[in-house]
């Protein structure tokens, strides 16, 4: 026994196509209606040859001789051909018959569930081997998938992924174009190709320019004319121990400064007020120093002069 040996089951009525032998008991059947059955090698027989032509002698007589298209090219695109190995199995390639690589992904469905067949890269004016497909690509439920992503070598014309639905007729395995790079006759099925979208640089950088003239006009539109305050003073904080060193602090009062901050930007805020205090300065200068680092401040003063002197700072966004 060999893959593609068509078999009968001894203990039933069903008859299929061998497309895998795992070790030296097991094979796997597929069925006339798509499905798989591992089955014991001793379980099964092989259909000889002579017993088509003896029961089934005036259907092979109607099978049309093979038309072969005239030798040599394709038309430009994409397309699936087949290579007859028997009735029930076929050595499966993709052409790739245009000026770019193609990441492709070949599937098998029904209304249950879709089977991965083939994935892969072809490049470009390529034809590759990719597997083998068995005749339940003519079961109209058994339906192939073709999905297509184009890497292009011409960026101005950007083409649309391809995912296509492929309908294989028996009567086309009959028909076969030879070619040439693999010398061999397949019957060749195209898989569509979507029509590119074409780009202009200038008017995309247009485009762009008029974009981002928007955010500032935006921004006045939706930002609602508040402000927010907090007071650093340790004792005015929550979580505040009477253990912290200097070091610890200064560090609670940065951070609760950041969670401030954010919260002013959460809001939309026009600007946010911070009560630092004089004392030795090292608060204030630490908070100036952030903030001449974050992209989100307009521009920072020192608040309330008159009243606080340099012990408070408004942020403006």
């Amino acid at each position: 026994m060999k893959i593609g040996d068509r078999v009968r089951l001894l203990r039933g009525t069903e008859e299929g196509i061998i497309v895998n032998i795992k070790g030296d008991k097991i094979v796997e059947i597929e069925i006339e209606d798509g499905f798989i059955i591992p089955t014991m090698k001793n379980e099964v027989v092989v259909i000889d040859k002579s017993e088509d032509l003896n029961f089934n002698k005036e259907e092979k007589e109607e099978i049309p001789v093979q038309n072969k298209r005239p030798s040599g090219h394709i038309s430009k695109g994409i397309f699936i051909g087949l290579f007859k190995i028997n009735d029930n199995l076929f050595q499966t390639y993709l052409i790739n018959n245009t000026g770019d690589d193609v990441l492709f992904s070949i599937s098998q469905y029904d209304k249950k569930s879709i089977s991965g067949k083939f994935i892969g890269i072809c490049r470009r004016f390529e034809t590759i081997e990719i597997g083998e497909l068995t005749s339940s690509i003519f079961n109209e439920s058994k339906k192939l998938l073709a999905q297509i992503i184009f890497h292009e070598t011409q960026t101005k014309l950007k083409k649309i992924p391809l995912s296509t639905e492929l309908r294989v007729d028996k009567n086309l395995i009959n028909i076969t174009t030879y070619i040439e790079s693999i010398e061999k006759e397949l019957a060749v099925i195209k898989i569509e190709e979507s029509p590119g979208i074409e780009i202009n640089p200038q008017e995309l950088k247009e485009k762009l320019f008029e974009s981002n003239a928007q955010p500032n006009q935006y921004k006045e539109r939706r930002r609602q004319p508040n402000y927010q305050e907090i007071d650093l003073h340790i004792e005015m904080l929550s979580n505040f121990s009477q253990s912290f060193d200097s070091h610890e602090i200064l560090s609670h009062q940065l951070s609760e400064f950041e969670k401030a901050y954010d919260n002013a930007l959460l809001s939309n805020s026009e600007k946010l007020k911070v009560i630092h205090g004089v004392g030795s300065g090292v608060l204030r200068n630490e908070i100036h120093k952030r903030l001449s680092a974050k992209k989100e401040v307009n521009y920072f003063e020192d608040g309330d002069k008159e009243r606080l002197g340099f012990g408070s700072t408004i942020i403006y966004f």
